[in-house]
């Protein structure tokens, strides 16, 4: 039979640790949940939920599993609350998303069911999120190999792009995006041609478009 819990005992973590830890992951709350018996369960949250349930939100005495339901229930809504307002500020692929919630302590579940709902009512879209990501980052001067890797580490496949990487790429383009890059540096007095290209492979361009706008460049300047 199901122990009854009583009560919630909630204990904060102390600012000056947590302000003084290196660890990219979100302090903890403590939850100490008391039984009828005399027993106690602990069980860590992120400090949003340990807040509120301070407050009491959840009317005991309840049995121990319907206790616990009821705390990740409330788990799930302010993971959810949390994952609106980071896309309230900016758009994020989901890979993102599911990184940064578990860092603030979250539970896969949760971030799980968060993630599910959030993509039904279209707050959360990779294929969308993967098309502005290209053009602003185009704009910016990457090229192509570049892009993928930063796309790659949002959890962004390139196969989940619709007419990648055709509607994104030319050849033709890239070299125009590249020579604009070096039309803006000046050309090294030694061993021009070589900095050039790997100025622009840094960038994220392929060595054939690299080396073609390297080559326009030193031609104009002549």
């Amino acid at each position: 039979m199901s122990l009854l819990m009583t009560d919630i005992e909630v204990r904060l973590p102390d600012r000056k640790r947590a302000s003084s830890s290196f660890s990219p992951r979100k302090p903890m709350a403590e939850v100490h949940c008391h039984m009828e018996n005399g027993s106690t369960r602990e069980i860590v949250v992120p400090v949003r939920v340990g807040r509120i349930l301070m407050g009491d939100p959840i009317a005991l005495p309840l049995e121990e599993d319907q206790a616990f339901d009821a705390i990740h229930d409330l788990g799930r809504r302010v993971c959810f609350t949390l994952m609106t307002e980071m896309l309230s500020r900016r758009d994020y692929a989901t890979g993102e998303l599911r990184d940064k919630l578990k860092l603030y302590g979250y539970r896969d579940e949760e971030i799980d069911a968060c993630i599910e709902r959030a993509s039904q009512l279209r707050y959360v879209n990779d294929a969308r999120f993967a098309m502005y990501f290209i053009e602003e980052r185009k704009r910016r001067g990457w090229g192509r190999s570049k892009i993928e890797r930063e796309l790659s580490l949002r959890g962004v496949s390139r196969d989940d792009i619709p007419g990648y990487p055709d509607e994104f790429f030319s050849e033709e383009d890239d070299v125009e995006r590249a020579l604009g890059l070096l039309e803006r540096k000046t050309i090294p007095e030694a061993r021009a041609f070589e900095k050039l290209v790997r100025h622009l492979m840094g960038k994220g361009f392929s060595y054939s478009v690299a080396a073609c706008a390297a080559r326009l460049r030193m031609d104009a300047e002549d």
